[in-house]
């Protein structure tokens, strides 16, 4: 039985909770870990949802915070902060999307660094 196709605590199958670990981004990762207790492919999902987009978001965030820190000194860092804040959030959609179908479509896509944090979480 193929990784995809195993059994789930949620009763669905595991292709599809894996999708729903991703639809909110770490949000929805984490209701779907506190209910998935079987399959380590689903619960891989929901920590890379976690950790991969939780930790992009919070990039996002602390830019965007940085950014309107910025105002005080300068107007270009300001420019410079609020161009980066919008580059890391397109990677963060590109990444969402990403996960998202490949989950789907039954791959256990590695985002690059929390992949690896994913993949020991989930064997947890």
């Amino acid at each position: 039985m193929s990784a995809a196709r195993e059994q789930t605590t949620t009763g669905l199958d595991a292709h599809v909770a894996a999708s729903l670990a991703y639809l909110a981004g770490p949000f929805s990762g984490l209701l779907v870990l506190l209910a998935e207790r079987t399959s380590t492919y689903v619960r891989f999902h929901a920590w890379q949802a976690i950790v991969g987009l939780g930790g992009l978001g919070l990039v996002v965030l602390l830019l965007f915070g940085l950014a309107f820190a910025s105002l005080l000194v300068s107007a270009a860092a300001f420019r410079a902060l609020m161009l980066a804040t919008a580059l890391v959030w397109m990677a963060w959609i590109v990444c969402w999307v990403t996960c998202l179908v490949k989950a789907f479509r039954r791959r256990r896509w590695k985002l690059p660094i929390a992949g690896a944090w994913a993949e020991r979480l989930s064997a947890r």
